[in-house]
Formats: C-alpha cells, sequence, structure tokens
C-alpha cells in the first residue's frame, strides 16, 4: 500500500512580496530635504555675511587697542592721531571703491554721519571736531570716553557699500516751513 501523500506537501511555497522601494518618497522625507536645503543655505549666507563684516570685528579690537594705549600714558594727541587713521582705514575698507581718502575737514565729518544713522551730527558736533584740531594741538582738551564711544558704535553700524544707504533728507526752505 502506498502512503498517502500528505495535503501540506500539496502546498506550494509562501511567496514574500517584493521589498518596499525608497522611490517615491514618502511627504516626510520631502519636508525633511527641503529643511535641509534651507538651512544650508542660510548657513552660507550667514558665513558669507559674517565674512564680509568681518572688518568690524577687526576694527573693533584695534580701537580697544588704541583705547587701552591712551589709558596707560593719557596722550590724547596720539590717541586722536591713532583714531582718525583707524576710522579712515574702515571707511576705505566699508566703500573700496567710493571713498575718497583725500576726504578733509567738515566734509570727513559730515560724511562720517551720513553713512551712520545712529550717529547722525554727532560728529560733526563738538566731539567730532576734536579730530580735526585737536590731534594736533600740545595738550588738546577731549572727551575720549565720549569720542572712544561714539566711534565704537559707527564701526559697529555704519553702512557699508553693501548696504543701502538712506537717502539725506530733504531740508525744508522757509517758504515750504510757512506753508500750511
Amino acid at each position: 500500500m502506498q502512503p498517502q501523500a500528505s495535503p501540506l506537501d500539496q502546498l506550494a511555497d509562501i511567496h514574500l512580496p517584493d521589498g518596499v522601494s525608497w522611490w517615491p518618497l514618502a511627504p516626510g522625507w520631502w519636508i525633511l530635504l527641503a529643511l535641509l536645503a534651507i538651512a544650508i543655505v542660510g548657513f552660507f549666507i550667514w558665513r558669507n555675511r559674517k565674512q564680509q563684516n568681518y572688518y568690524r570685528v577687526i576694527a573693533q579690537y584695534q580701537l580697544a587697542g588704541i583705547y587701552a594705549d591712551y589709558q596707560q600714558t593719557q596722550d590724547a594727541g596720539a590717541y586722536l592721531q591713532a583714531l582718525s587713521q583707524l576710522l579712515r582705514r574702515t571707511a576705505l575698507t566699508a566703500y573700496p571703491n567710493s571713498f575718497k581718502a583725500s576726504i578733509k575737514g567738515k566734509d570727513w565729518l559730515n560724511w562720517l554721519d551720513s553713512v551712520c544713522p545712529a550717529a547722525t551730527d554727532k560728529f560733526s558736533g563738538e566731539i567730532g571736531q576734536s579730530l580735526l584740531s585737536s590731534a594736533y594741538q600740545k595738550n588738546p582738551q577731549v572727551d575720549v570716553n565720549e569720542l572712544h564711544r561714539l566711534s565704537s558704535e559707527w564701526i559697529k553700524l555704519h553702512h557699508n557699500y553693501r548696504q543701502r544707504i538712506p537717502a539725506p533728507k530733504k531740508l525744508k526752505t522757509n517758504a515750504e516751513a510757512n506753508h500750511v
């Protein structure tokens, strides 16, 4: 007698489905890729701005060194000369193509005021005037602390050639001022 075949032997093997494909990506992966792309672009923009404004960091360190030298020697004339040179070097770096290094006197102080919204009319005032005249006096009487604060503020906040400079305000004439 022949053994009877088991019904289990008649079953076919189990066929597994194909592996899950990576393509097309699920919406969560698309969102993650978009966030990654935004982060990469943001990083490069941040790094570019940091490199473009690195001259400000160097100028601040040099300003601190000039001020430290003044505090040791109490020589206001040397401080004013070094400060004037530092401001001109910073201006040449901020405006390599348009700044005229030969600018002098009131025009120099007005230019410093015009490129920094926070320093409006401060360099043109009494404090800024000391940059012009006191550097050449034997014993200048200058408020060095205020001049140092103003210069530090100018280095930190001035517009450079990559930034838009606000248009100068138009002064009203007497006829316009009286017109209602």
